[in-house]
């Protein structure tokens, strides 16, 4: 929780620098990443656009107050999913973590709306830092989805793991407050994604996690990262031809939010469900050979959507 907040109060600072004065880029187009073979310079509400890079979809052309129209709605869909599972969260008192994770998870998709929305600088930031801030709330639950005691009169690697992990968010908001480093910042949160998803095979394999239920919502989760990135490359390469005259733009995307948006959303159920049993297996203490993982998890669909189950054992928990 405590990298949560100083991230958040440390954006909320950084708020208060205007984006405009900090990056100037668009003055000299080859600062700035963009796809066709031109640079879009039209001009709407928040021009001129300060972000070191510009999508696919055309500027303003829906309506003078949105820049990348399509990319911005389609990232509200995250706040949606973020709100579903914390309300479900808050019912059924859910761990504290998993309402965190799932408030940075709804942060990144405001972030994600500013940022199409405006295309400035300072949305660049509110879009990029929250991606790494709940990349570093899931690696913390991941680490420690079997540990179920917060007093300890020893160090562990798990705490040093926290320690770090503020630290490194102190570090990226600080970077990224003097310049956006496109290729760097995609290498680093890609490899934080590819990490999040070893751990989680890892956490499978362990016996009390290892049921049909959570393989199918690891597999769902990894799953729908291939047409999400499918997505994000063919947008990119593709995009001279998809903004030609006689040609259609999909708005590919947008597309990737609504699938990261899904499969976040996905991730956050399954780490759901692997803490579940691991707090139900932890119950069983000197009998954990008794322990059948798949007599203590049910997952439900509503509208398409994994849920887990709690109505019929509702546990009080703390972090």
């Amino acid at each position: 929780m405590s990298i949560f907040i100083i991230s958040c109060l440390l954006l909320s600072l950084l708020n208060g620098i205007d984006g405009r004065s900090l990056l100037k880029s668009h003055e000299n187009p080859s600062d700035v990443k963009h796809f066709e073979s031109q640079l879009d310079d039209t001009i709407g509400f928040w021009s001129p656009s300060t972000s070191s890079i510009d999508w696919c979809e055309r500027n303003y052309v829906v309506t003078y107050y949105i820049a990348e129209f399509w990319n911005c709605i389609s990232s509200l869909l995250m706040c949606l999913f973020s709100l579903i599972l914390i309300v479900r969260g808050l019912y059924y008192r859910i761990e504290r973590r998993f309402t965190l994770l799932s408030f940075s998870f709804g942060l990144v998709g405001f972030g994600s709306a500013y940022f199409h929305g405006t295309l400035t600088h300072f949305g660049q930031m509110a879009d990029e830092l929250p991606m790494v801030y709940s990349m570093i709330i899931w690696w913390f639950i991941l680490f420690r989805m079997n540990k179920h005691h917060l007093a300890s009169q020893h160090i562990s690697p798990i705490d040093v793991l926290i320690v770090f992990g503020i630290a490194y968010g102190f570090l990226c908001s600080y970077i990224h407050s003097l310049k956006t480093f496109v290729i760097v910042f995609q290498a680093h949160f890609t490899l934080m994604v590819i990490g999040g998803i070893v751990k989680l095979i890892f956490l499978y394999r362990q016996t009390q996690h290892h049921t049909n239920n959570i393989k199918y919502l690891i597999l769902w989760y990894v799953g729908l990262l291939i047409p999400a990135v499918i997505c994000w490359l063919v947008d990119q390469q593709l995009c001279e031809y998809f903004n030609s005259k006689n040609a259609f733009n999909p708005q590919l995307h947008a597309w990737w939010h609504v699938l990261c948006a899904i499969d976040a959303y996905v991730g956050v159920v399954c780490g759901e469900a692997l803490r579940r049993l691991s707090i139900r297996c932890n119950k069983y203490e000197g009998n954990k050979k008794l322990f059948k993982p798949q007599d203590h998890l049910r997952i439900r669909f509503y509208l398409g959507l994994p849920f887990v189950d709690y109505s019929t054992h509702q546990e009080n928990k703390t972090d």
